[in-house]
């Protein structure tokens, strides 16, 4: 018997669910989160699809999870681009809803994915607010050289406010990973890379969790630094990269620059390549791609980033 997929467009306020032909639409609350479940139950749904929107989803991702569906995570821009494929140009939440029901039962393959421990919920909510500070910061540097009098005076304050506010988030942060020793001794592995702070390192233990169990090509693919084809017929396109995770991938190429200067085995990476002729983001991003293996690796093998080459036993 075909599995019933509902198909459930999330956003701050409410819930907009379409399955088996039905449409509704819930607040999305506990008290709505339940009667949703029971709605659902009477239908004989059993796999549930709705997209990853950062932290509205999280709570009724969690109940319907506990009460035994499947629930599956689609990318938001995946879920677009398979309605514009059905040619349904049009964009509001009930077609939001059907789409990705249809999504659900025509890729039955899908993995249901288990809900984000409470762990990275806290420390993204953290590194979401620190990065909220530190871009209303950069704007109003730039502002400062432009006002003069009070508004500069005001200016300064507040970006002195905002410098007290982000070293209490980086404490917060910090204090949060060093609470829970498996993801306290993550994070001293990968500040011990070169290159690698503590803002990176917190955002690679939120943002890419699977580090330490992938190989060096699923884990470049995953941050989207992997280099893709763009060959059809006797076209032979430049290599590109595109997708994977946004945030992690721009703190890994601040991490990326800093490496290329301080590692020395990644500085010769950098070096070689401008030799060749490379343009300065194409070496860069080579950097990002070693940067995140050698996380990967050492994750994997459970040790810090030493600058010699670990002894191998012999087979």
């Amino acid at each position: 018997m075909d599995k019933v997929v509902a198909g459930i467009d999330v956003s701050k306020a409410s819930l907009d669910i379409c399955a088996a032909g039905q449409t509704r639409r819930f607040a999305n609350d506990a008290t709505s989160w339940r009667a949703l479940g029971s709605w659902l139950r009477g239908l004989e749904v059993s796999r549930v699809v709705m997209e990853a929107t950062g932290r509205y989803h999280r709570r009724v991702h969690q109940c319907l999870h506990d009460r035994g569906f499947e629930v599956i995570l689609i990318n938001p821009l995946r879920a677009r681009r398979f309605a514009e494929a059905l040619g349904h140009l049009a964009k509001t939440d009930r077609v939001d809803a059907l789409m990705l029901a249809r999504l659900g039962t025509v890729l039955d393959d899908l993995e249901p994915v288990a809900p984000q421990e409470a762990f990275l919920n806290r420390l993204e909510d953290l590194l979401v607010v620190r990065a909220r500070h530190v871009d209303a910061r950069t704007m109003l540097r730039q502002v400062a050289g432009e006002v003069d009098g009070d508004g500069e005076t005001l200016t300064q304050t507040t970006i002195a406010d905002l410098d007290e506010r982000i070293a209490e988030l980086d404490a917060a942060i910090e204090a949060l990973i060093a609470g829970d020793p498996e993801q306290a001794k993550r994070y001293r592995i990968l500040t011990s890379i070169p290159g690698v702070g503590p803002v990176t390192a917190a955002a690679l233990l939120c943002w890419m969790p699977e580090l330490g169990s992938l190989d060096r090509r699923q884990a470049a693919a995953l941050i989207g630094v992997a280099p893709f084809a763009d060959d059809s017929g006797q076209h032979h396109g430049a290599r590109y990269i595109r997708g994977g995770r946004r945030r992690p991938r721009d703190l890994l190429f601040m991490a990326a620059i800093s490496a290329a200067r301080c590692n020395q085995d990644l500085a010769i990476v950098f070096q070689r390549l401008k030799a060749a002729g490379k343009a300065h983001k194409v070496a860069i991003v080579a950097v990002m791609r070693k940067l995140i293996a050698l996380a990967n690796t050492l994750l994997r093998e459970q040790r810090c980033w030493s600058p010699e080459a670990p002894a191998r036993s012999p087979a």
